[in-house]
């Protein structure tokens, strides 16, 4: 079962960007120009990271529909477009532009760690966060290669996170780092904004997805390991009901052709992910093209140990082929009285996970 999910920038425009114009009689100089939205998304982007609470520039080419659509064009990792203010310049095809920029506790725990900077005293859930953040990564020994301590991220996010949102008026927090590590419980863009404040803290270079999956707003994570990048959605492998002790790993290090089996976004705007050595499956070996290749090589998972739990990627998955009479051969290879088994993903990258009894 998937969870419903919700991305941030819709509420975030919710809450209302506010603009006005009036008209007066000045000339400015030396000032910033901004005529395309590109540039303008990418100043704003810049700002945010750098904590800036104001942006000003002159524009002739861009108007109020453009800053209307602020809040889509970044993931709201490092902050928000509050509201913007328009003054047109008389006799000249030119506006003078003021965006109120809103920065995220994200920012405040980032300068924090990585700068050792004072988090403000009135930023007190920064400070809640940074303490979570701290606890979570001192179990992450300095010496571990990036994909372990990756892996220990998506893992503690899959154990620890509930989807779903905070009780009484804190749901507003699911959309946050915050609600994820702090509260315990958020929706996508919670598990993505966790997901990059974990890394960025780690020291992996991690990026923010938005777009659709199955047809909905969503948000997810691009992570870049030995100079390739790879698709993570920790939400999807963290479905409801919550099972204790049940992390899939159907969406972790995964290319962009196969999370397009099921997402979309524009692919333009990010780094192409091609990487396969660091994909879980590919690492545990347990990539199996079809039933014969699975019948013939899972004995390998039972060599050593009786697990409770193993997951496995197959390339021809239905129910027919996977049926209980064609995985009778489980029960002496790993001596188990009972199996059950849940699908993740559409083909040719369905994951099987199995649970079972001795």
């Amino acid at each position: 079962m998937r969870k419903a999910v919700l991305v941030f920038c819709c509420l975030l425009l919710g809450t209302g960007l506010s603009g006005c114009r009036e008209a007066i009689d000045i000339f400015a100089s030396d000032v910033k120009i901004i005529n395309s939205r590109t540039e303008l998304f990418q100043e704003v982007e810049q700002s945010l990271k750098e904590g800036k609470t104001e942006l000003s520039f002159e524009t002739e080419e861009l108007g109020e529909s453009d800053f209307r659509m602020l809040n889509e064009s970044h993931d709201g990792f490092f902050g928000r477009v509050a509201s913007y203010e328009i003054k047109t310049l008389k006799f000249m095809n030119t506006a003078q532009v003021t965006l109120r920029l809103e920065t995220m506790d994200n920012y405040y725990v980032e300068k924090a760690y990585l700068a050792e900077e004072e988090i403000p005293a009135d930023r007190e859930k920064a400070a809640e966060l940074l303490e979570v953040c701290e606890e979570v990564l001192s179990e992450m020994s300095a010496e571990e290669d990036p994909y372990k301590i990756e892996k220990k991220i998506h893992d503690y996010l899959v154990t620890n996170v509930t989807y779903g949102y905070p009780k009484g008026d804190k749901k507003e927090d699911a959309f946050s780092a915050y609600g994820a590590l702090v509260e315990g419980k958020a929706v996508c863009n919670g598990y993505a904004q966790a997901m990059k404040l974990l890394c960025d803290l780690s020291g992996l270079e991690c990026e923010m997805v938005t777009g659709t999956a199955d047809g909905e707003a969503h948000a997810w994570n691009l992570v870049c390991l030995d100079e390739e990048w790879y698709q993570v959605d920790v939400t999807w492998d963290d479905p409801s009901p919550d099972v204790p002790g049940r992390i899939f790993y159907a969406y972790f290090n995964i290319t962009d052709r196969q999370l397009g089996n099921d997402h979309v976004w524009e692919k333009e705007h990010f780094p192409q992910a091609e990487g396969t050595k660091y994909n879980f499956f590919q690492q545990k070996n347990r990539v199996y093209k079809n039933y014969q290749d699975f019948h013939d090589n899972v004995e390998e998972i039972f060599e050593d140990a009786s697990p409770e739990h193993f997951q496995v990627q197959v390339g021809d998955y239905s129910k027919e082929t996977y049926s209980g009479d064609n995985l009778q051969f489980l029960f002496p290879l790993s001596g188990a009285k009972s199996l059950s088994i849940e699908t993740v993903g559409k083909n040719p990258y369905t994951t099987l996970y199995f649970t079972l009894s001795y």
